[in-house]
């Protein structure tokens, strides 16, 4: 069942959990999800929850509920027209999904290791998965449930003003179905709903990773320069510069060739005497450097795209 994940199963599964308990009469899901309905139970996407200690039935013109007992090895209720009557087991049991598995199939769907587990902010309700790549984008995932209650939605918010300010946003994956469109999250944390993120044309659960890196400011455009030499697409990957760095990146690349560091910072107006000076900060290499900027170790410099 975990592998080759039908879609329309897992938005089955995101139905039910829907509402607070995610739970289903064991009847309506064997209707729901027909043959694969024991498959789901015995790789534990489906688990019992409990059974319901009262029955609704018709006396008469009236619908009344009465409380559901164990009599002789069966689940019986009492009807005044009829005496003792007795109860289907799947007429009372109410199965939940079991969120571990879920949130579990979703890392596998982002391509996220076995090794790696989810914390558990809030049960049921809350999940973190730590810090993994989305087209190459390095992002910090979040998995909520129940968003819109005021208990959940304040936790989430606890927990991102606590560890994803404006400069380390996270992506969170809502399992709700319908959220507000007025809902926003605290700085610049990114809320998208798992099924807007499922790729339409595929009948398999699949995540359109393309989608959620453009919704977090990642590179999805075709390579090359943005305006001004202020950022670069290569190869999936995006450079963000300064207005001195996107000066010494113009230069060198309408340079056509290695060019002298002397001659890179003349140009720019640099006080610098290293072109590396310009693109280093507290401490750390720009991550182009080495990357897309090359060099001889004799003072000349080049881009590699």
């Amino acid at each position: 069942m975990t592998a080759g994940l039908r879609k329309p199963i897992v938005e089955d599964l995101l139905k039910i959990g829907s509402n607070r308990e995610a739970s289903i009469l064991k009847k309506v899901a064997k209707d729901v999800f027909s043959d694969n309905f024991d498959g789901l139970c015995d790789c534990g996407a489906l688990v019992y929850f409990k059974s319901l200690m009262d029955i609704a039935f018709v006396d008469g013109d009236s619908e009344v509920t009465a409380e559901v007992v164990r009599r002789d090895g069966k689940y019986m209720y009492f009807s005044p027209a009829d005496g003792w009557v007795g109860v289907l087991e799947e007429d009372i049991a109410l199965y939940k999904v079991n969120f571990g598995w879920f949130v579990r199939q979703v890392m596998n769907a982002l391509e996220i290791p076995d090794r790696c587990e989810a914390k558990v902010i809030l049960e049921d309700q809350i999940w973190v998965l730590g810090r993994h790549r989305i087209e190459k984008q390095n992002t910090p995932i979040v998995i909520t449930r129940n968003t819109i209650v005021p208990a959940v939605f304040d936790a989430l918010h606890d927990y991102l003003d606590n560890h994803h300010k404006s400069r380390d946003p996270a992506l969170v994956l809502a399992l709700d179905r319908h959220l507000p469109a007025h809902l926003v999250l605290s700085g610049q944390n990114v809320l998208v709903r798992l099924e807007e993120a499922m790729v339409i044309e595929s009948a398999d659960f699949e995540i359109n990773t393309r989608m959620l890196a453009g919704r977090m400011g990642g590179s999805v455009d075709q390579d090359g320069f943005g305006t001004g030499y202020r950022n670069l697409v290569c190869n999936g990957t995006r450079y963000d510069f300064t207005k001195k760095q996107a000066e010494a990146i113009e230069y060198m690349h309408n340079a056509g060739g290695p060019r002298h560091q002397d001659e890179i910072l003349a140009e720019i107006n640099s006080s610098q005497n290293k072109l590396l000076q310009v693109f280093r900060s507290k401490g750390k290499s720009h991550p182009a450097w080495g990357e897309i900027i090359k060099n001889d170790g004799k003072g000349n410099y080049w881009l590699e795209l």
